[in-house]
């Protein structure tokens, strides 16, 4: 299934004709975010976990396959044990806190043909050291494994649910024309979530202009998107971290294309029509320009349809584009703001995407045609 967390918040419906009004409100003064550092070994020292193995010897299963899988294990320095089933068993991973010691126990079954059954994976005898890493990766996340390359990050639904939800807060002062660390001193990101910067990504951040300040206006955004945007022009990304003590954390990375990052924008609900979710991107209005610079255009649109528009100029300028020297010609006719979008950049490689923020709020993200033709990782089914 998709990622599913809440039903996506429409925006309210607005005026076509009318320009966005005064300032939003200012947001109170914060404390500054003090942004960690990781080790460079990135592990957060934890108390002592303790991982042990039941192994279900199933009616079925020969004598010769319990004793062959016991020298085996006790080769390997596992803690196991093996013993007849009883009513209610299953195969799981259990976790328990004893004050410093997590202790993790993992339930299997060893079947009629000599294999160890667990709650998602297998081992035949001859993948006995598979099985052993998988007990080393245990030692070291608990119960959860490691986070890499599993869906939502390696968060279940329910941490997952909680990060959403810290970073659905409203983005509500400008960081616009900022260096990096003014206007992640600004983002109202939430402090149970530290931000942690990588040792690749403190290289990275080192090797920036001096003078390269934000261009990116993200208020009224939340800040999960307000931060990835903030950290994508400047080459960075980030995401969610489960760390090997079980706490959550925001890990800042050097951004890749492909990368399992947290996204600027996520898919608008598939049950619900764009015209639903962001109606005055679909009203028709009269359009007539000759020579115009793209980005004027842009900002008018956004204005007009009081609809926000992010740029991501990283990928933009990776790929070449200047957006400065971009004019645009439409003749005289009546089109939408939606249409009006996709006609002005797509002959310029450019592409529009009508997205959502952390708390469901639509908003349209302009980036290059390949990025826009591009799934992010963490959208993809369980």
């Amino acid at each position: 299934m998709r990622i599913t967390r809440r039903t996506w918040l429409v925006a309210s419906a607005v005026s076509i004709g009318n320009l966005i009004g005064g300032a939003l409100s200012a947001q109170s003064p914060r404390k500054p975010i003090k942004i960690a550092r990781l080790p460079d070994d990135g592990f957060v020292k934890v108390g002592e976990t303790e991982v042990s193995l039941e192994l279900i010897a199933t009616a079925t299963a020969a004598t010769e396959h319990a004793q062959a899988w016991g020298q085996r294990l006790q080769k390997l320095d596992i803690q196991f044990q093996t013993r007849q089933a009883i009513a209610g068993d299953k195969a799981e991973v259990k976790e328990k806190q004893l004050g410093r010691l997590r202790r993790v126990t993992v339930v299997a079954v060893l079947d009629r043909n000599g294999k160890i059954v667990c709650h998602d994976r297998a081992f035949t005898l001859a993948e006995a050291d598979k099985l052993a890493e998988w007990i080393r990766e245990l030692k070291t996340y608990g119960a959860q494994g490691a986070p890499q390359g599993k869906p939502l990050f390696g968060l279940d639904d329910r941490q997952f649910v909680g990060v959403m939800r810290e970073l659905s807060v409203s983005v509500e002062i400008d960081t616009e024309g900022l260096s990096l660390e003014a206007a992640l001193a600004k983002l109202p990101l939430p402090e149970k979530h530290p931000l942690r910067m990588t040792p690749e990504a403190q290289r990275a951040a080192r090797n920036l202009d001096a003078d390269k300040k934000l261009r990116t206006d993200a208020r009224g955004l939340s800040v999960g998107t307000a931060l990835a945007a903030t950290l994508g022009e400047f080459g960075l990304s980030f995401k969610p971290l489960r760390t090997p003590e079980g706490k959550i954390e925001l890990s800042v990375s050097p951004r890749e294309a492909g990368q399992d990052a947290w996204p600027i924008g996520w898919p608008l609900d598939p049950e619900k029509p764009q015209g639903q979710l962001v109606p005055a991107l679909f009203k028709t209005v009269p359009v007539a320009l000759e020579d115009v610079p793209l980005t004027d255009v842009l900002t008018a649109a956004s204005q007009a349809s009081e609809v926000p528009l992010l740029i991501d100029h990283y990928a933009i300028e990776r790929a070449e584009i200047d957006l400065s020297e971009l004019k645009v010609t439409v003749p005289n006719r009546k089109t939408t703001w939606g249409l009006l979008l996709r006609q002005v950049t797509f002959p310029h490689k450019l592409g529009r995407r009508i997205v959502a923020d952390d708390a469901g709020k639509s908003f349209v993200l302009i980036t290059t045609l390949k990025e826009t033709l591009n799934e992010n990782p963490a959208a993809k089914s369980k």
